[in-house]
């Protein structure tokens, strides 16, 4: 289960939100982000971002 911070930065990511763009609307560093990606991607069994992204989006559309 994804905690919180990781939910608003997945949030972000599936908004278009770069990692830049993360790292200043968090107002967190570089470590920070590549640790919670990292926590991410264990849990959703993927690899990247773009796989992440991919996952998302045929959730989304299951959903609807």
């Amino acid at each position: 289960m994804l905690i919180y911070k990781e939910k608003e930065i997945l949030n972000l990511y599936v908004k278009g939100c770069s990692s830049k763009d993360i790292l200043e609307t968090l107002n967190i560093t570089d470590n920070t982000l590549k640790y919670h990606n990292r926590n991410i991607y264990s849990k959703l069994g993927v690899k990247s971002r773009k796989q992440l992204l991919m996952y998302m989006t045929l959730l989304n559309n299951k959903r609807s």
